[in-house]
Parts: C-alpha cells; sequence; structure tokens
C-alpha cells in the first residue's frame, strides 16, 4: 500500500466499509469526507489504479453499473497500513 496515493488509501477504506458499493456510492462516500466534488475523471482512473493491483476487484450489478470489492489482498494492505501507523499513535 506504500506505493497508494492518500485519495487511493481513501478509496480502499470507503469500499470495504461498505457492501459491494457502486462507483456513484464510493463517489457519494468520499464527498462527503473530503467536503467537496469529486469529478468522474479522477475518481474512476484512480478505482482502476486500485483494481490494476489487485486491491480490489471489480464486478457488475447491471449493463451501467459497476460494483467494487475489496480483495483479501486488499484486505491485508489495509490491515498492514494500520499496524504501521499504530507504531506512531498512542
Amino acid at each position: 500500500m506504500d506505493d497508494l496515493t492518500g485519495f487511493q488509501r481513501d478509496l480502499l477504506y470507503v469500499i470495504v466499509g461498505a457492501d459491494k458499493p457502486s462507483g456513484q456510492d464510493v463517489k457519494d462516500e468520499i464527498e462527503q469526507y473530503y467536503s467537496s466534488e469529486i469529478n468522474h475523471g479522477r475518481l474512476y482512473p484512480n478505482l482502476d489504479t486500485v483494481v490494476n493491483k489487485k486491491l480490489v476487484e471489480k464486478g457488475q450489478l447491471d449493463r451501467r453499473t459497476n460494483y467494487y470489492a475489496i480483495t483479501d489482498e486488499g484486505e491485508q494492505a489495509i490491515e498492514d497500513r494500520y499496524e504501521w501507523e499504530s507504531q506512531y499513535i498512542d
């Protein structure tokens, strides 16, 4: 996870906390956290990056809607990151 941007890590956290969210669901949640609009040109290339790194899988809900789900590798990356962060936080 050390080669991900902060935005990409945040996408992982949103996806792991939801049950197969659509891209729009991820967008809505991340916009709440960032308190600003996230355009499609930022969101989807970053989702594709975490999919290509095998941290997230992408599937189809219907012809127009994809879902995203965390992989085992993605969960492990989140756990590893948490352990690393925890050593610096009381």
